[in-house]
């Protein structure tokens, strides 16, 4: 099961509510071209026009299904997959070309996920509409309070995950929260801190954000 499925599970016995969830998993492999032309989108209301990634394998799932409709909760603006530049990741210490769309959650909650590589880590990134409050409820007690940008942060001591070579930042959004997590490889020096650098990885991501979101 998925870092961000554990997450969803874990909101739900929160919240004690009933969820029908979908994950959808793509074949995509990190060797897979990467299309570098962008156009004008706006995939909502709230979503400001901008550039983004055309590649069809990148392309986020629709969040309106059966699930989602009866939720209340405002769709995922923010999609790791199509709106980061091949800049940004390159700047965040990730080779661009091994972007690829992660195991996306559409229901009560929303994920929108996408994994990148480099020699001595693994990132994903997720994109959800879990309220800030619901994550604070959940990670709370384990994390320590950031900014990144300006923005509030958590960067997370998960014990479940401290003895995996893992760290994680979650940067609060206006829908909700975004989940910057590292794993160390098997190729990463065996001295090396999964927490050492994340949080200039969050400040490099972060703006790819958008200010309004």
């Amino acid at each position: 099961m998925t870092r961000i499925c554990n997450t969803l599970l874990a909101l739900l016995v929160i919240a004690v509510a009933p969820v029908a969830a979908s994950c959808s998993s793509n074949s995509d492999t990190a060797s897979e071209p990467v299309d570098s032309g962008r156009t004008i989108t706006s995939s909502t209301a709230a979503q400001l026009v901008r550039p983004t990634l055309t590649n069809p394998k990148l392309q986020p799932p629709s969040q309106d299904n059966k699930y989602t409709t009866s939720t209340g909760r405002p769709k995922v603006v923010f999609d790791p997959c199509t709106w980061i530049s091949d800049d940004t990741a390159r700047r965040a210490g990730f080779d661009p070309a091994s972007r690829a769309r992660g195991d996306d959650l559409v229901a009560e909650y929303s994920f929108l996920t996408c994994d990148f590589l480099s020699t001595s880590r693994t990132l994903q990134l997720n994109s959800g509409n879990a309220s800030w409050e619901e994550d604070l409820a959940k990670v709370g007690s384990y994390s320590e309070p950031i900014t990144v940008n300006g923005r509030q942060a958590l960067l997370v001591h998960d014990p479940a995950t401290s003895m995996k070579r893992s760290c994680q930042v979650d940067v609060r959004t206006k829908v909700g929260f975004v989940q910057i997590a590292v794993d160390l490889t098997e190729r990463a020096p065996q001295n090396l801190n999964p927490c050492d650098g994340i949080t200039d990885i969050a400040s490099t991501i972060e703006p790819e954000i958008g200010k309004d979101n």
